[in-house]
C-alpha cells in the first residue's frame, strides 16, 4: 500500500505542475453532480438526489476516453465492479462482479431490453460480445431491482445505452494499434488493434434517424494457458438501427445488432497449450415503443436473442439458443409526487444442445416512487413471476430515502433498502442430462442497504452498507449419487451471507483535475468468494495539460483472494497512463496508452497468462 500511495502522489504532483494556468474542461468525468438525472433504478427521469440508490452513470466522454482499453476496465474503475477476466487472453470469457455476486445475479440490458444466453450454464450474458464503440452511455444500479427487471437482478442492473442517429449526417472512423503480451518483454511488433465506422443521422429530412456501425478488433499476442504457442482472436460487430416518431406522441426504434468471436484457447485439463477453437455468434433484434399521453405513457420493450457457439477440441460441441423478451408497462406521473409503473414481463428460452429444453416465465409487477418538497422520497415494488418449472415466487423492495441541504453548496442524502431479489434456473441447471436437476427452486436474495452521500457542483462522497443473505443458493454439488454419478445441481441447505463496504470519493483534487477514488471491502459467510478480493481499490484522474490535451492516470489496486483451484493469490497494482490530444480544426482526436505502467507481474486465474506493459495508439476522425 505504501508503495502504491507514493507513485501515485509522485504522478499527482507532476500532472499538477504540467497542468497549471489550464482552462480545458476534462473528459472523463461529470463537472456539475448536483443537475445529474438518473433512470433506471426507477425507469423515471429523476434527479439523483430523488434516487435512493446507489446509481454510476458513464458518459459517452469517459466511454471515447476508454475505447482502446475495453469495457471491462473502464467498467472496473467504478465503485464496487469488477469484470473478472478482463486482463487475461483476449478470448477470456468476462464475467461481472458487484457486491460479492457473479455473473448470473447481475443483469446487463442494452437499451433497457435484457440481454442473456440460455445455453450458458448460469444463463448469462458474455461482456466480450459487445464493442465499446457503439455504446452512447452506461448506468448502472448497485443492489437488488428484481422488483423492476425480474429474475437476475440480484446485485445490480447495468443498462447500456447504444448510440442513435443526431439531427445531421455524421461519419466517424476510428483505428488503433497496439501490444499484447505478457510482462518482461520489449516492444517489437504491433500485434493488436480495432478498427471502427460509424455513419449516423436523419435520413433527407424525414424524421428518421438511421445508425449503422461496424467494428474489428484482433489480437495475436497471448497464449491462454503459460505457454509459447500464440492464441488467436478476432471480434466483428456490426449493427444497424432506425428511430422516428410518428406524430408527436409516437416514439420508436429497432435495431439489429451481429457479434462474431473466433478464438484460439487451450486445454484445461490437463493444462497446456492446445489447438483448439471456439466460435460465438449472437444475432439480437431490439424494438422499443412510447406512445405519450397526458400524464404517462405505454411503453414496450422486446428482443430476440440468436446465440450459437461451438468448440472444436478433443472433445466437439455445439449449442445454440433463443431468447424472447416482451415487457409491456404503463408509466404514470401524478401531480409530480407520485410515480408508477405498472407491467408485463414475458420471457421464453429455448436451448439445443444434447436434449432441447424450453421454458417460459410470466410476471406481472408495480412499482411506485413518491417524491416529497420535504426532500423524503420512497421508492416500493412488488413483482409476482409464474416460471413454467418452479411455480409462482413473490418478490417485494422498500427504498426510503431523505435528500436535504447541509449549507448552500452541499446536499446530503441518506438511503436505505430492504429487497428480494431471486435467480430463476437455467435451462442447463434444470435440464441438463447428466448434471442438471428439475427440481431445483429458485436461488432467493434478501438484500439491505445503508449509508449516505454528499454532493456539491464539484464533488461526492458516497459511503454505504450492504448486507445480503442468499437462501437457498444454487450450488453445484459435488457429491454422487445414484441418479448423478459425477455430482450436479442443487439448492444450499444453509444461508450464505455476503456484507460489505463501499466507498468512494469523485472531487476537484486542484484545478480543473477531476479525480474518483474507490474503495471496497468485502467478506463471506459459507459464500464462494474465488477470484473476488477482500479489499480493492481503485483511482482515476483526467487533468488537462494544455488546451484540448489531457493526461489520465488509472490505478487499481486488487488485494489477497482465493483462485479457483482454491490457492491464495497475492495481491496486484496495476497503473494505465493516457494522453488524448484533441485537433479541433481536423475534427480528429489522437490518444495514446501504456497499460500496466510498470510491467507488474500478477495472476489472475493460476497457470494462465496476463498482460504486461503494453501500449495502445490510434486516431478517431470525425469526416463529416
Amino acid at each position: 500500500m505504501k508503495f502504491i500511495k507514493t507513485i501515485f502522489l509522485t504522478l499527482v504532483i507532476y500532472c499538477k505542475t504540467l497542468a497549471q494556468n489550464t482552462s480545458s474542461e476534462t473528459l472523463a468525468l461529470s463537472t456539475n453532480y448536483l443537475d445529474e438525472v438518473v433512470v433506471t433504478d426507477s425507469r423515471f427521469i429523476l434527479k439523483r438526489s430523488q434516487s435512493g440508490k446507489t446509481v454510476v452513470k458513464i458518459n459517452s466522454e469517459e466511454i471515447q476516453q476508454f475505447s482502446a482499453l475495453g469495457l471491462g476496465i473502464l467498467l472496473s474503475t467504478h465503485l464496487g465492479i469488477d469484470v473478472i477476466g478482463k486482463n487475461t487472453h483476449s478470448g477470456q470469457n468476462q464475467t461481472l462482479s458487484i457486491r460479492g455476486g457473479r455473473n448470473r445475479q447481475v443483469l446487463i440490458l442494452i437499451d433497457g431490453i435484457r440481454v442473456s444466453d440460455p445455453s450458458r450454464i448460469d444463463n448469462d450474458f458474455d461482456i466480450n460480445l459487445l464493442n465499446i464503440e457503439m455504446i452512447e452511455s452506461i448506468e448502472i444500479v448497485k443492489g437488488a431491482t428484481s422488483t423492476l427487471y425480474g429474475s437476475s437482478a440480484a446485485t445490480g442492473v447495468v443498462n447500456i445505452i447504444t448510440k442513435k442517429a443526431k439531427e445531421s449526417i455524421k461519419l466517424i472512423a476510428k483505428r488503433t494499434w497496439g501490444t499484447e503480451q505478457i510482462a518482461n518483454q520489449s516492444f517489437d511488433k504491433i500485434n493488436a488493434g480495432n478498427q471502427f465506422v460509424n455513419l449516423r443521422g436523419e435520413l433527407f429530412e424525414s424524421g428518421i434517424g438511421i445508425n449503422l456501425s461496424y467494428a474489428e478488433r484482433f489480437s495475436s499476442g497471448l497464449s491462454a494457458v503459460v505457454g509459447e504457442e500464440i492464441d488467436q482472436f478476432k471480434k466483428v460487430n456490426f449493427n444497424t438501427g432506425f428511430n422516428g416518431k410518428i406524430g408527436s406522441q409516437f416514439n420508436w426504434q429497432l435495431n439489429w445488432s451481429k457479434a462474431d468471436i473466433t478464438s484460439d484457447y487451450d486445454n484445461s485439463f490437463p493444462l497446456e497449450d492446445a489447438d483448439f477453437e471456439f466460435s460465438t455468434n449472437l444475432n439480437r433484434y431490439g424494438l422499443n415503443t412510447q406512445y405519450k399521453y397526458t400524464n404517462g405513457s405505454l411503453n414496450l420493450n422486446a428482443g430476440l436473442q440468436k446465440n450459437r457457439r461451438e468448440y472444436r477440441s478433443s472433445f466437439p460441441t455445439i449449442s445454440q439458443s433463443n431468447y424472447l423478451n416482451i415487457d409491456f408497462f404503463n408509466k404514470y406521473i401524478f401531480n409530480n409526487k407520485f410515480y408508477s409503473i405498472a407491467g408485463i414481463q414475458y420471457q421464453k428460452e429455448k436451448m439445443v444442445a444434447s436434449n432441447y429444453p424450453e421454458n417460459n416465465q410470466t410476471d406481472i409487477y408495480l412499482n411506485s416512487v413518491y417524491i416529497d418538497s420535504s426532500g423524503f422520497n420512497f421508492n416500493t415494488g412488488l413483482r409476482y413471476n409464474i416460471h413454467e418449472a418452479y411455480g409462482g415466487h413473490l418478490i417485494y423492495s422498500i427504498n426510503p430515502s431523505f435528500s436535504f441541504d447541509l449549507d448552500e453548496n452541499y446536499q446530503m442524502k441518506l438511503m436505505s433498502s430492504y429487497s428480494k431479489a431471486f435467480i430463476a434456473p437455467s435451462l442447463y441447471q434444470l435440464y441438463d442430462p447428466s448434471y442438471g436437476n428439475k427440481s431445483l427452486e429458485p436461488e432467493n436474495n434478501l438484500s439491505f442497504e445503508l449509508g449516505f452521500e454528499i454532493r456539491s457542483t464539484q464533488s461526492v462522497l458516497n459511503i454505504i452498507y450492504f448486507n445480503r443473505k442468499e437462501k437457498p443458493t444454487l450450488i453445484f454439488n459435488a457429491t454422487p449419487t445414484d441418479s448423478k454419478p459425477y455430482g450436479g445441481y442443487d439448492n444450499s441447505d444453509r444461508q450464505i451471507i455476503y456484507r460489505g463496504l463501499e466507498f468512494a470519493y469523485d472531487f476537484e483534487l486542484f484545478e480543473k483535475a477531476k479525480t474518483r477514488l474507490n474503495y471496497i471491502f468485502t467478506e463471506t459467510i459459507y459464500g464462494d468468494l474465488r477470484s473476488i478480493p477482500k479489499h480493492s481499490i481503485s483511482g482515476l484522474i483526467d487533468i488537462p495539460i494544455k488546451v484540448k490535451t489531457h493526461l489520465s492516470l488509472i490505478g487499481q489496486f486488487t488485494g489477497n483472494r482465493i483462485a479457483n483451484d482454491f490457492t491464495e493469490l497475492d495481491p496486484y497494482s496495476l497503473f494505465t497512463l493516457q494522453i488524448n490530444y484533441q485537433l479541433e480544426k481536423l475534427n480528429t482526436n489522437l490518444f495514446f496508452s501504456i497499460f500496466n505502467l510498470f510491467d507488474t507481474q500478477y495472476i489472475i486465474i493460476p497457470q494462465y497468462q496476463t498482460r504486461g506493459r503494453n501500449i495502445l495508439m490510434g486516431l478517431t476522425v470525425n469526416l463529416f
